[in-house]
């Protein structure tokens, strides 16, 4: 998988969330808020390739989780990522 190149972090405050940037502009209607583990893990990833299992074991090493707890995670913020557009693979 991968996540797409027109995707930013953008920092608002103390929250973080992912827009798509599509050209001169940034769309701010498609918005993604994100906690903590989803902003280490994506911000991570750009330009790259990634599977779940890299994602889960990124989350077990950095936050000390079982790797089932880090799968499950993973499975759901991908499918909201994919869901959203964020992510392709």
């Amino acid at each position: 998988m991968k996540i797409k190149e027109n995707i930013k972090i953008k920092q608002i405050g103390e929250e973080s969330i992912l827009v798509c940037h599509d050209g001169g502009t940034l769309n701010y209607t498609r918005i993604i808020s994100l906690n903590k583990s989803a902003e280490f893990l994506i911000s991570e990833s750009f330009g790259r390739d990634f599977t779940l299992e890299d994602w889960a074991e990124r989350l077990t090493g950095k936050y000390g989780i079982s790797k089932a707890q880090a799968m499950a995670d993973v499975r759901a913020l991908v499918e909201k990522l994919i869901q959203a557009g964020v992510v392709y693979e």
